[in-house]
């Protein structure tokens, strides 16, 4: 059974682990985030026609503030649509392409039902400023921050890159990778020559790059459900 490590937020390592399992492999947490609420200030929701939610912990956090909503609710990914739906939010627009540049490309397409609209965009106080700087009325209203992690298990994790045990790591975000650095440093890149380096989607995959590391594999869908299926596939190969 092949390892593989996943570097997302420790509760979110426990969502994805039967995907993995069910597809044979072996999934190893190494949590190289975690998420830190943050208050909501300035936020008046009566100036907001359409409410942008990026990920369920944009929906747990805000939600944790500000009880109940009557507006229009976009949200990024169809995981983040369905825990709305189960706290009762209805008619909720999901862009087909799971990133910020999908959202931006979405707004352009749909330019006169979004123009001279404010929109709030929940999510934490870290990301791309893709939206933030288009031609759109669009607030960031941060909920929580990311916040770098050094999990219990980093001499296992090495020990068992060093040995090739290792055979894909998954960084579900920029912020996972740049954990990563933070903890291996110069090490890095000999650690991640020894195993696929996979990146969610593209932003995340930019990022590496542009820290000068290769990416092995990006779904085509930016979900681990994808990261599953086109695992299983190269490793057959």
């Amino acid at each position: 059974m092949k390892n593989i490590i996943i570097t997302r937020e420790a509760s979110g390592f426990e969502e994805v682990k039967d995907l993995f399992i069910k597809a044979g492999f072996n999934p190893i947490s190494f949590p190289l985030i975690r998420f830190e609420p943050v208050e909501i200030k300035n936020f008046n929701l009566e100036d907001y026609k359409y409410l942008i939610f990026t990920s369920k912990n944009a929906v747990k956090y805000f939600f944790s503030q500000i009880p109940k909503i009557d507006k229009k609710i976009i949200a990024v990914g169809e995981k983040t649509a369905k825990y709305l739906e189960k706290l009762g939010y209805k008619d909720i627009i999901v862009p087909e392409v799971f990133s910020a540049e999908g959202l931006k490309a979405y707004f352009e397409k749909n330019i006169d039902t979004f123009k001279d609209k404010k929109i709030a965009l929940i999510r934490a106080s870290e990301g791309m400023d893709t939206l933030l700087n288009s031609n759109f009325k669009i607030d960031l209203i941060p909920v929580y921050e990311t916040k770098l992690n050094i999990p219990e298990n980093v001499d296992e994790i090495k020990s068992l890159i060093e040995n090739e045990k290792v055979y894909a790591i998954v960084f579900s975000s920029p912020s996972t990778f740049k954990g990563f650095l933070n903890i291996f440093k110069e090490e890095s890149k000999k650690l991640l020559d020894k195993m696929l380096t996979v990146a969610i989607g593209k932003t995340t995959k930019n990022f590496i790059e542009s820290q000068g590391f290769k990416v092995d594999v990006v779904p085509d869908k930016f979900t681990f459900e994808e990261i599953v299926k086109k695992l299983k596939v190269i490793s057959k190969d």
